[in-house]
């Protein structure tokens, strides 16, 4: 539900290769924040109970060739969580500082499109 209704926040960002874009969302809660309970990114680290909130969104990381939905983050807290966004040269995921947005498509590693031959 807080997803589904979720508001865009700002405009796309869209990759310098031009493979992908990430959408920054803010969830719509009926409940107070504190009542939400706070996830980490690196999954090892238990989630936080009545925590305080600062800033949450989550993202959506499309291909932006197809405008094909890849993939959707947990809504996190940004201001602790994340940062300027890498589009996964070296590691095969684009990501916000901490937070792991989605993996990189085949065809379009570290946000360098292949070449498709014609045949």
């Amino acid at each position: 539900f807080s997803v589904s209704l979720a508001e865009r926040s700002g405009e796309p960002d869209i990759s310098p290769g031009g493979c992908y874009r990430v959408e920054l969302f803010k969830p719509l809660w009926v409940l107070p924040m504190m009542f939400h309970s706070m996830p980490h990114p690196d999954s090892e680290v238990p989630r936080r109970w009545l925590p305080w909130w600062e800033y949450p969104a989550f993202f959506r990381l499309y291909d932006h060739r197809t405008g094909e939905l890849i993939s959707e983050t947990e809504v996190y807290d940004l201001a602790s969580a994340s940062g300027p966004l890498d589009w996964g040269g070296g590691s095969g995921e684009v990501s916000a500082g901490m937070i792991s947005i989605g993996p990189n498509l085949p065809d379009c590693l570290g946000d360098r499109p292949t070449p498709v031959s014609p045949q």
